[in-house]
């Protein structure tokens, strides 16, 4: 194939994959009907909001981080930095944190898909093979649509960091992360030269990488260990790999360790970090999301391994040590599943490659690509048929952001607001208040808040009981409006009148 024609496809397969990504939001923005307002997320809303939540600190100013989902949030800490630039971007360049999300998303995907060509450059020496791993690393996912079709739902379905595609559809940190990720695993030329330019760049990339992702650098920095011991074991190590490895790992972990500390030492990120589990799927869920492609690569690692060349074995090495730190006894095992699919990918079609009849290569690339499309297919239909159908979860109402505008722009910063989670869970991306109850995680406490915000508008609370709960939590304001009317009928609180008032929705404050 020639070089220009080869450049212009890959240039193609890369526009296609930023308008896939892309047009769903487009399209459920415009299904809304008239008084509902599209949430803005497509997949994972509650991590979507948390997200919005975390920009608004940084639109407000801020470059430490505080809980923005629990009423007593303490200290803040220089963690989820990207989160807070891309508040400050926001407010620089007067654009709404929404489409600051979803153009950094964007622009995440786009150096993430020339961060995998670039790789498959490196690895392939053949087109063809170059252009169907891109194809099959971008658009493709494992066998949720056949676990779905019999009643399961396997982790291809949600598990995003996994995943060019989910990671490149879900968030901006994931897509840009995996990017980095990828430019850092990308394996050295066999005759490579690294001159203190490349090492300075190398190490600002793992930095970057731990701020923006610690558990993206951690795979990256546990794959080189890996190859340099195992190259060094081999006798076969350059100079240029070592180099290479040092400037991850001396880039990376300082933040990196900075991070462990100051979550494990700060007296809320400690008890949030403590409910923060995040356990690995289970062995057969992961052979299903990965699979058909795992098969083949599994069958191209045996190969590698025997006569392949040093690239190969990289790609192999990666794939075996990405499983392995997964199912480490660690509380945050599914965050190390970070680009899992580059390398079965890359090695399936390298597997497909060793065929020796063209014709057979090609219908079992077309074949591998069948099979491991629908799942993405299925996760953006069923979406837009969420929005579609409006579902509470993916949207929000007019006058409910109204309400948002109001205590933004009338209630002291960080006033604590009593709500349903649901409306909990999308006030702070709207307005820089405190919440009891809203994120599994981010919510100190979580299952006892929750309970609490239920048990609250249930209305089986004494009167002495609610003016306890309500005295003790040192509650601002009550935010009272179609979610919480799902709950219960507003409870009674003498004391307390409406400070705000548009059709359902009211909010209540203590008299003055």
């Amino acid at each position: 194939m020639p070089q220009r024609r080869e450049k212009w496809l890959v240039g193609a397969v890369i526009l296609l994959f930023l308008i896939i990504i892309s047009a769903p939001y487009l399209v459920a923005q415009a299904s809304t009907k008239q008084d509902l307002y599209f949430s803005g997320f497509l997949l994972n809303p509650v991590d979507g909001h948390s997200y919005l939540a975390k920009m608004r600190q940084g639109l407000e100013g801020a470059w430490f981080f505080t809980l923005p989902y629990t009423a007593e949030p303490g200290a803040g800490a220089a963690i989820n930095l990207y989160y807070l630039f891309l508040g400050h971007i926001s407010g620089g360049l007067a654009w709404s944190l929404l489409f600051t999300f979803h153009a950094s998303r964007v622009a995440g995907a786009l150096l993430l898909a020339l961060a995998l060509y670039r790789l498959f450059a490196r690895v392939f020496s053949q087109p063809g093979p170059r252009l169907v791993a891109l194809v099959l690393t971008l658009f493709g996912s494992g066998l949720g649509w056949l676990a779905i079709s019999l009643g399961g739902f396997s982790s291809d379905f949600w598990v995003a960091e996994a995943y060019p595609f989910l990671a490149s559809y879900t968030n901006p940190h994931f897509a840009l992360g995996l990017a980095i990720q990828v430019w850092l695993l990308t394996p050295l030329q066999s005759d490579a030269l690294i001159g203190w330019q490349r090492l300075v760049a190398t190490a600002g990339a793992a930095a970057m990488l731990s701020i923006l992702y610690p558990f993206g650098w951690a795979v990256a920095a546990a794959v080189w260990t890996a190859w340099v011991a195992w190259q060094a074991w081999r006798r076969d190590l350059a100079r240029a790999e070592l180099r290479h490895w040092g400037a991850i790992l001396l880039g990376g972990a300082p933040y990196a360790l900075y991070a462990y500390l100051v979550i494990r030492s700060h007296p809320v990120l400690a008890l949030w970090d403590a409910q923060n589990l995040t356990p690995a799927p289970p062995l057969l869920d992961t052979l299903l999301a990965l699979s058909p492609a795992l098969i083949l690569a599994a069958l191209g690692a045996g190969r590698v391994f025997r006569e392949g060349e040093s690239q190969f074995k990289f790609l192999a090495l990666w794939l075996i040590v990405g499983i392995a730190l997964v199912y480490l006894p660690l509380n945050f095992q599914r965050r190390l599943i970070s680009g899992w699919y580059i390398p079965v990918g890359a090695l399936a079609v390298y597997a497909l490659a060793q065929l020796s009849s063209a014709t057979v290569r090609r219908f079992a690339s077309l074949a591998l690509l069948f099979l491991a499309l629908p799942t993405n297919a299925i996760i953006i239909l069923g979406g837009l048929n969420a929005v579609s159908s409006q579902q509470p979860a993916l949207t929000s109402f007019q006058p409910e952001l109204a309400a948002f505008k109001w205590l933004e722009d009338h209630a002291p910063g960080n006033s604590l607001v009593l709500a349903a989670p649901e409306t909990s869970l999308r006030l702070p991306a709207y307005a820089s208040m405190q919440v009891i109850y809203a994120h599994p995680f981010e919510t100190v406490a979580a299952g006892l808040r929750h309970a609490e915000v239920l048990a609250f508008f249930s209305g089986n609370l004494t009167q002495e009981q609610l003016a306890e709960y309500v005295a003790r939590m040192h509650i601002d304001y009550l935010f009272y409006g179609p979610r919480e009317r799902v709950l219960g009928n507003l409870p009674s609180l003498p004391g307390w009148h409406v400070v705000y008032e548009s059709g359902d929705m009211h909010i209540w404050a203590p008299l003055p």
